[in-house]
């Protein structure tokens, strides 16, 4: 492994390119049946529903009051903030209200904002180890924590957080079961979500059996949307207000002058779907998620019954192959010039162009284990069918696998709650931020870099920058 750690993804890139469709199938384990994928789907599907989303706006603008206020005072008298500490406060306050009814107050506590950001730093940086080393986490959980934070602080993190949500759904079960001694369980059927947790909507769900809501799967689970929720949106959003700051005179000037029609005053709270409909505001975002390409690991997919074709090629159902988002994302062959941000592509009047541009557009996979959410704001944006699998050799596999139906790995399964929340609740919250950050403060970039604190150089399995980043830190324009 080369320094900083993680880089093997940019060796892919290479292979590719000499050794063409010759791609060598990893060994994939753990894999997840579709039947169970659809159980486990459906009894959390209501919290990503578009009416869910709309029930949770009130959430999302009160906590992006509360991020207003915060760079109000600390922007005052010149002085500047990182910014993706303070999302990854906001986004992952506003995740843990909806889903655990549990606010975290991050927000309002530098301390707490810190040691979350370092929580979060932690599981990215183990991430590559623990997938090639898959005995550490339950080995290391049955350690006391107190000497793994003085010998493996990391690591102590990511098990204090792991046993919280044990006890969570611990606490949940206890209250169902208690709940069920005075016949007062509701069901599925009767319960709203955003005014339950995601341990309980899983519990009132009939059609898991009692071994899909055991401690561990709930924990899981909880684990896995509050930790990719938070941190995969907030980068988004980082990525985007870079960008926007970087393209003073262009991208964002455009973006402000669209705002201050849909938004007459600074600090109206304007509805997620007007919000949508905003052509600029949307390419923007579009753009964001393009560029930003956050997945940065290949993902294990599984065709069950039905055989993939590529080119002269016939793979076989039930083999396991695997595809990488990014390198279809930041392809200059169907991207020109991906590495440049350039919103006015999405709004292209050529047709044939964007409807080509639209069947890559991956950020989020496709198939049958797309997201549940699939109707909430991305359906503003065409084009959203499966990829030919036409173009280059060896990258054009990624693409041609897009159309398979999919068995991710068991943490490929995992992280299926990160994609539904990156289509519906996330996206939401993309959308209030960046118009209400940029209808009420007139930023600028302070001591930023895009090579050492924007671009990917590391896989921890979501794209990292550089060791050294100090991240995207802002200031008041005219200080």
């Amino acid at each position: 492994m080369k320094s900083p750690g993680g880089t093997f993804m940019f060796e892919i890139e290479k292979m590719h390119e000499i050794y063409a469709s010759a791609n060598t199938i990893p060994k994939v384990f753990g894999t997840i049946d579709h039947e169970i994928h659809r159980k486990r789907r459906a009894a959390i599907s209501p919290f990503f529903s578009k009416h869910t989303v709309t029930s949770a706006e009130p959430t999302i603008y009160e906590n992006m009051s509360l991020l207003s206020q915060k760079l109000d005072r600390e922007l005052t008298g010149g002085g500047n903030v990182e910014l993706r500490k303070t999302y990854l406060a906001m986004t992952t306050d506003t995740l843990a209200e909806h889903t655990f009814q549990k606010p975290l107050g991050l927000l309002n506590c530098e301390r707490k904002a810190e040691d979350w950001r370092r929580t979060i730093t932690a599981v990215a940086i183990l991430t590559p180890l623990i997938k090639q080393f898959t005995w550490v986490i339950p080995l290391v959980m049955k350690l006391p924590l107190a000497a793994l934070r003085i010998v493996v602080p990391d690591l102590a993190r990511i098990v204090a957080l792991r046993r919280d949500m044990n006890r969570q759904a611990d606490a949940a079960i206890r209250h169902r079961q208690a709940a069920s001694i005075t016949k007062a369980v509701p069901s599925s059927d009767t319960m709203a979500p955003g005014r339950v947790s995601v341990f309980e909507s899983i519990l009132a769900n009939k059609g898991l059996p009692a071994k899909e809501k055991e401690i561990d799967r709930l924990a899981q689970e909880g684990f896995v949307v509050l930790v990719a929720g938070g941190e995969t949106t907030a980068r988004v959003l980082t990525t985007a207000t870079y960008h926007l700051l970087a393209n003073q005179g262009s991208a964002l000037r455009r973006l402000k002058d669209e705002l201050r029609i849909a938004m007459a005053q600074p600090d109206i709270r304007v509805p997620v779907k007007v919000l949508e409909q905003l052509p600029w505001l949307t390419a923007v975002i579009k753009e964001s998620f393009c560029i930003t390409a956050l997945v940065t690991s290949r993902l294990p997919l599984v065709s069950p019954k039905e055989p993939l074709r590529y080119e002269d090629w016939i793979i076989p159902p039930g083999t396991p192959v695997s595809m990488t988002l990014r390198d279809i994302l930041l392809d200059p062959t169907i991207y020109a010039n991906p590495l440049d941000f350039r919103p006015e592509r999405w709004l292209s009047d050529d047709t044939s162009e964007l409807e080509r541009m639209n069947q890559a557009y991956v950020p989020f996979a496709r198939g049958s284990r797309m997201c549940v959410g699939l109707n909430l704001p991305h359906t503003t944006w065409p084009g959203f069918v499966a990829g030919t699998g036409e173009g280059r050799t060896g990258k054009a596999n990624d693409k041609a696998l897009m159309r398979a139906k999919r068995t991710p790995s068991l943490d490929h399964f995992r992280t299926a709650a990160l994609t539904r929340f990156l289509h519906s609740f996330a996206l939401a919250e993309i959308h209030i931020v960046i118009a209400c950050l940029f209808r009420r403060f007139d930023l600028a970039l302070y001591d930023t870099i895009r090579e050492r604190d924007i671009d990917a150089v590391r896989d921890c399995f979501i794209g990292e920058p550089a060791p050294g980043s100090l991240g995207v830190r802002v200031r008041n324009r005219h200080d």
